[in-house]
């Protein structure tokens, strides 16, 4: 009697309040929303829970958690569950601390289960449009699921726990019932749309996924993106040929002319402006570098950083691939050794498929210039010249509220930002950026700028 008590005293303090969440590990779009959850530190020993939010637009439910420990990663590292009750019923689903849950999901596995009445379904994160940001180590994340998912069935409300370890860790809420959230049923509206016209000069960056843009079935959605994107500089990965990429580019735009920069690995710069010196920058051969001479009388060069860093688990290889760079950049602008002479406050910008999935000072490392093998690689060097780090620079799909640049609906892995774009903001100005998302955008605009919906899906997985 005690325990349904309590319990009824938890479903009495609902919570209701959409808004409309950026699922991009910035964070500042939650400062309207209230706190749900606050756990108190020190009450396990290892991974403790510091606070939970819940919101809800039109599409997702979305879930912000934080730590009072220390740094991990949410697809990996880790135990944390999340149950959900999506009907508000002890007597259906899992029994669990007065839950009975449709979902349980697994972040460290990547995996989840589904319970319905004739069983159990194995889930993974496509079976509930599961996204969640960063990609790297922190103390809190923002994690969003669908609403209409046939997990949750666009529920009226929800009772929600998340547990740091199995069924043994960190609760919360750490009282049994869970904690009860009322969807708002407020209509949020879709993301303000991002405009695809150009606005001076246009940089696009692309892992081209295998060399893809030169296999027949893909180069015509290839074709199609970049033709409406009309860029001035192209910067690819997974790119390793050197014949045929510049004589495509130059037939997709026949009254342009096109300079094809060498293919080093992977990696080559194609660019309108002329290309008057590229070099390989560091030895494992994953960043090379090219410099353009620009129409611009106040900047007339500008110097591209194009990368591709170790994947996946090899957070060492890509530690010490960034730390060499910063000493590589370091030791140009300081000492004037380098692959070649570069003019002093020549605007950089630094693209690519960076592959941050582990670390966050891997991030440090590339923006601020925090070298983390000091011994190796010497001292820290701020990477902008007026001394400050370079600025990442955050982009949103043009018609939806996500920041994810690699999707493979097939993997247990999430979407995530896995490409970037650094630039020196003492020296360029930014008028417009986005991510390319053709199966988010209306056929209105897919019509004018002739694209397919699934363009961007079938040309690559970035």
């Amino acid at each position: 009697m005690f325990g349904r008590f309590i319990t009824l005293l938890l479903y009495l303090t609902c919570l209701r309040a959409a808004h409309p969440i950026v699922i991009d590990g910035l964070f500042d779009d939650w400062q309207e929303v209230p706190v749900t959850i606050t756990d108190p530190e020190g009450d396990y020993n290892y991974d403790d829970w510091a606070e939970l939010k819940i919101t809800n637009d039109d599409d997702f439910i979305f879930f912000k958690i934080s730590l009072h420990s220390e740094e991990t990663l949410l697809q990996n590292w880790n135990n944390f569950y999340l149950y959900i009750d999506a009907d508000r019923d002890s007597l259906t689903g899992h029994p669990f601390r007065g839950l009975g849950t449709e979902l349980a999901w697994h972040f460290g596995y990547r995996t989840g289960q589904y319970f319905e009445q004739d069983g159990i379904i194995d889930l993974w994160q496509n079976d509930i449009t599961l996204r969640q940001a960063p990609t790297v180590t922190s103390t809190e994340f923002e994690i969003a699921i669908a609403r209409g998912s046939f997990v949750l069935s666009d529920p009226d409300s929800i009772a929600v726990i998340f547990s740091s370890f199995y069924d043994t860790g960190d609760y919360m809420p750490d009282s049994w019932g869970g904690v009860v959230y009322q969807l708002d049923t407020t209509v949020v509206g879709p993301a303000e749309p991002i405009l695809l016209e150009k606005t001076g000069t246009r940089l696009v960056t692309y892992n081209t996924l295998n060399t893809g843009i030169l296999e027949s079935d893909r180069q015509p959605k290839f074709q199609r993106i970049i033709q409406a994107l009309d860029p001035d500089i192209i910067a690819l990965q997974e790119h390793s040929e050197w014949n045929e990429i510049g004589d495509i580019i130059s037939s997709w735009f026949p009254e342009d002319t096109w300079y094809q920069g060498y293919t080093f690995r992977d990696l080559v710069v194609l660019s309108k402006y002329p290309i008057i010196n590229q070099a390989n920058l560091i030895s494992s051969e994953r960043t090379m570098c090219a410099l353009l001479q620009t129409d611009d009388p106040i900047n007339p060069y500008l110097l591209i950083l194009n990368s591709h860093f170790s994947c996946c688990d090899n957070d060492d290889d890509r530690q010490e691939q960034v730390d060499e760079l910063v000493q590589v950049l370091r030791e140009w602008r300081l000492n004037d050794n380098g692959p070649f002479d570069l003019p002093e406050g020549t605007p950089m910008f630094h693209v690519g498929d960076f592959n941050f999935v582990g670390y966050r000072e891997q991030i440090e490392t590339v923006t601020a210039g925090d070298i983390q093998d000091e011994a190796t690689y010497g001292i820290d060097f701020p990477l902008d010249w007026d001394g400050t780090e370079i600025t990442d620079l955050f982009s949103r799909h043009t018609h939806k509220r996500m920041a994810y640049t690699w999707r493979s609906d097939g993997s247990s892995f999430n979407p995530g930002k896995l490409d970037y774009v650094l630039y020196t903001d003492s020296n360029l100005s930014i008028l417009n950026h986005f991510v390319l998302n053709t199966l988010a955008m209306p056929d209105s605009i897919l019509n004018e700028w002739e694209l397919e919906a699934e363009d961007t899906n079938e040309a690559s997985d970035h």
